[in-house]
C-alpha cells in the first residue's frame, strides 16, 4: 500500500489531466445527456484516457489499480444516490394522504383555475386580433 501512496504523490499534471479527462468522459457515458453515439465518444475517449494515465504511471499495474478504483467510487457513488431517491420516494408514498395529488393527476380547484387562465387568454387573443383588423 505504501508503494501506491508513493505513486499517488509522484502524479505529474499531464496523469492528474488524463485522470479528470477519464472521469469526465466516463460521467457521460454513464448519463443520458448525450444520444447513443455521444455516448459511445465519451467512453472511446475515458477509455483512451485510462490508458494514458496507466501508460505514464509507473508501474503501469499502480495506474490500473487506481483506474478500476475510480471505476468502483462511481459506481458506490451512483449505488447511494439510487438508495437515498428510494428512500425519499417510499417516505414520500406513506407521507401523502390517499386523497391527495396522484401522478398524473390534478386538484379540481388546479383544474378549474387552469382553464380559467386559459379562457382568459384566450379572450385577449381575440381582442388583439379584433383591434388589427380594424
Amino acid at each position: 500500500m505504501s508503494e501506491l501512496d508513493k505513486t499517488l504523490n509522484q502524479l505529474t499534471l499531464e496523469q492528474h489531466l488524463l485522470a479528470a479527462v477519464f472521469l469526465l468522459g466516463y460521467g457521460t457515458a454513464l448519463g443520458s445527456m448525450f444520444g447513443p453515439i455521444g455516448r459511445r465518444r465519451a467512453l472511446l475517449l475515458a477509455m483512451l484516457a485510462a490508458v494514458g494515465f496507466a501508460a505514464l504511471t509507473h508501474p503501469w499495474e499502480h495506474g490500473v489499480l487506481l483506474v478500476l478504483c475510480a471505476i468502483g467510487g462511481v459506481g458506490l457513488f451512483i449505488a447511494v444516490a439510487s438508495a437515498f431517491s428510494a428512500i425519499a420516494a417510499l417516505n414520500r408514498r406513506v407521507a401523502t394522504p390517499p386523497n391527495s395529488f396522484r401522478a398524473g393527476g390534478s386538484s379540481p380547484d388546479l383544474r378549474d383555475a387552469a382553464a380559467q387562465a386559459v379562457a382568459r387568454a384566450a379572450h385577449a387573443v381575440k381582442r388583439r386580433r379584433r383591434h388589427r383588423t380594424t
